[in-house]
């Protein structure tokens, strides 16, 4: 009788615990991988991380490998508000725990969409999953409308919370100083989120940045960017209330572009703008100073009496062609509200020389001078 009340109990406690531990995970695994148990646990991830990011979200299908952690087959991810697809992923693992969460994305596509809209949405919804939970992510390849973007490629991203603001740190680039993107956002009325990038010495194609620029300007398709800049995006765009500052290098500038109108082809070639400094308060520029040199190109004839006038310039070569050919462009220039000055080459055997012809100079500078503001623009208008 004490032998079998002993067997009964070693049952009892082997069933306890081993068998039904065993037939609950057995069970749970066997539900994940099933399609009924494959249907709820996609709807859970689902329900919270759109809930998390408020964000429409959609996922093909998630590989359970063990306890925190998983895999995600096509995921999307597409605005609330606007059903916008904000980006989309081929593979994502990840590793999650009550207080961090680990993605890696091994492609990650996005569409064409304005950084404007990515800024609303970073703000609006990635920031306000937790105020103290960390997320990092590591991107492998960076894909635009299908094309892959080099200088994407090793993409990481941090994301840092506070109950004061929340702070986005993006670095890319195969390079060995890589490229670095941050995005703070305060949580305080009113809320002003701050834009800085430093680009390390490398070079990033203009259009990417350019709507974080006060002034819409379009420099050409193969204009890029190699400095630093800060900006601040306040209500929904990019506003000057505070300030925008930047300094660097701007290549590849199409001349036609900024000094050209519909239909006419003032003067053509390509220069490269080198900022000093570039301040702008209370949507106004306040301050621009710096050098633009051109090589090889061509200009109306047409132009340039009413240019050398307006500007106050020397007109040192009155050639007779219709389109005037050019060696060289150099301009050093300072503005400010009150007024800009323009000079020349600096040293060689063409000091004060603006635009020079291969027989010698065209356009040169006069030292003493110091142009109204508003003359600049009344020049470009012919």
């Amino acid at each position: 009788m004490k032998h079998q009340s002993q067997r009964t109990i070693n049952r009892l406690l082997f069933t306890a615990g081993i068998l039904i531990p065993s037939l609950l995970i057995g069970g749970t695994l066997v539900l994940r991988h099933t399609e009924l148990g494959q249907d709820w646990l996609r709807r859970q991830w689902i329900d919270e991380l759109s809930h998390a990011t408020n964000s429409q979200i959609e996922i093909g299908h998630i590989h359970f490998l063990q306890p925190g952690r998983y895999a995600f087959e096509d995921v999307r991810i597409s605005d609330q508000e606007s059903g916008k697809l904000i980006c989309q992923a081929n593979h994502i693992e990840v590793e999650h725990s009550n207080k961090t969460t680990d993605l890696k994305v091994h492609t990650l596509q996005i569409p064409d969409t304005t950084p404007v809209i990515w800024i609303n949405w970073w703000n609006d919804h990635v920031l306000s999953i937790a105020k103290y939970h960390q997320l990092n992510i590591k991107i492998g390849l960076t894909m635009l409308n299908d094309l892959p973007i080099d200088s994407f490629h090793n993409a990481t991203a941090q994301f840092e919370w506070s109950s004061e603001s929340s702070k986005l740190t993006v670095n890319w680039g195969k390079q060995k100083k890589p490229l670095a993107l941050q995005l703070t956002r305060t949580h305080l009325h009113p809320i002003a989120s701050t834009l800085l990038l430093q680009t390390n010495g490398n070079e990033m194609a203009l259009g990417i940045i350019n709507e974080a620029l006060p002034l819409q300007v379009e420099l050409g398709e193969k204009a890029t960017f190699n400095g630093q800049l800060i900006s601040k995006y306040h209500t929904g765009r990019f506003t000057s209330e505070v300030d925008f500052a930047a300094e660097g290098e701007i290549k590849n500038i199409e001349l036609s572009k900024i000094l050209g109108q519909p239909g006419k082809s003032a003067i053509d070639g390509l220069a490269t703008l080198t900022v000093n400094r570039a301040v702008c308060n209370s949507n106004q520029w306040q301050r621009l100073q710096g050098t633009i040199i051109g090589g090889q190109g061509t200009i109306a004839r047409e132009w340039l009496p009413k240019l050398a006038s307006k500007l106050q310039l020397r007109w040192l070569g009155d050639l007779q062609e219709e389109t005037i050919p050019y060696e060289s462009l150099h301009c050093e220039f300072a503005w400010d509200p009150s007024g800009f000055t323009l000079r020349g080459e600096t040293e060689g055997a063409y000091i004060g020389t603006i635009l020079r012809h291969k027989n010698g100079p065209i356009l040169g500078d006069r030292p003493e001078s110091v142009i109204r503001s508003a003359t600049l623009s009344e020049a470009f208008q012919r």
